[in-house]
């Protein structure tokens, strides 16, 4: 087995399926990540997900120990506990703050780099937090505060979901670290359970046109692809960093748009990479495919 199979194995070691399986709360991390670092590093920045796992609070020395962790205080975050940052964000933050270059503040020290990156780790943490129950985003009292008054105070009996998430910015890649109070996770889980069976049931007394509209304004996945190409098994655990895998036949000119449905993903039709509002976008050159287009009109 690769390294980089068993790491992607290793990264949710422990993580119950009922958290493992909370997609709009994976997405909510994500894209509260990716809107905080448009806001504060000043540069254009990748954000993905690489690592979920339970850990004791004696698996976390590396959080505790890091010059840049922050920590909430539990009175006001019941669920985060902390926010770790690297280095390179840190230098970032401190740099997009005070309208400086970034290697003006290489050889900055990390209690200087801390004092400046406060107030963004706070407006991470609001934008975490908000969806959540029981943090008090808006309170006028700082989180911040020591390890012992986070929640669960990181003492023996304590265990927390860690979530690491890539940033990729400047030229480089930085990992963001968030700690969630476990017990949290489990009780937040079994809410979003509950309220999906509400909804389920809601949706079974329905009328048909009513159903419809439901469908209807419901949000499907969209992909647009440039080549397919088939793998065994095998072949993908021998992956590594640096591997070409070459797309003799792909086309740039000749994208595909798929979309994901109950039945799996559908080609609707073809297009090609092109530029709209100064941003990246495809131009749809062939219709819809009338197949899909019918399962519309049917619904």
């Amino acid at each position: 087995m690769s390294a980089i199979l068993r790491k992607k194995i290793e990264a949710g070691a422990g993580v119950p399926p009922s958290i493992a399986n909370l997609r709009p709360f994976w997405e909510q991390v994500q894209s509260s990540a990716e809107a905080w670092a448009h806001a504060n590093l000043g540069a254009e920045t990748m954000v993905k997900i690489i690592g979920r796992r339970v850990i004791g609070a004696s698996a976390a020395d590396d959080i505790l120990e890091d010059p840049f962790t922050f920590f909430m205080a539990a009175n006001l975050s019941s669920g985060i506990a902390s926010v770790t940052l690297d280095n390179r964000i840190a230098i970032q933050c401190a740099a997009a703050r005070l309208h400086q270059d970034v290697e003006s503040l290489a050889d900055a020290s990390s209690l200087f780099l801390k004092l400046l990156c406060e107030q963004t780790s706070v407006a991470l943490w609001q934008k975490m937090g908000a969806p959540l129950e029981g943090h008090e985003v808006s309170a006028k009292q700082s989180p911040l505060c020591d390890s012992e008054s986070a929640v669960g105070g990181f003492d023996n009996a304590s265990r927390y979901l860690r979530v690491d998430l890539e940033l990729e910015f400047g030229g480089g890649v930085s990992v963001l670290k968030i700690m969630y109070a476990f017990d949290f996770m489990q009780q937040h889980a079994q809410t979003e359970l509950r309220h999906e069976e509400v909804r389920k049931q809601e949706a079974c007394q329905q009328t048909p046109k009513s159903l419809s509209a439901s469908v209807r304004a419901s949000g499907i996945s969209l992909d647009v692809v440039l080549e397919r190409m088939t793998l065994t098994i095998a072949e993908c655990s021998r992956l590594e960093v640096g591997n070409v895998l070459p797309l003799a036949n792909a086309d740039a000119n000749r994208l595909s748009l798929c979309a994901e449905t109950i039945n799996g993903s559908v080609d609707i039709g073809l297009g090609e990479l092109g530029v709209w509002k100064r941003q990246r976008a495809v131009k749809l050159h062939t219709p819809i495919s009338e197949n899909f287009a019918r399962e519309l009109v049917d619904l």
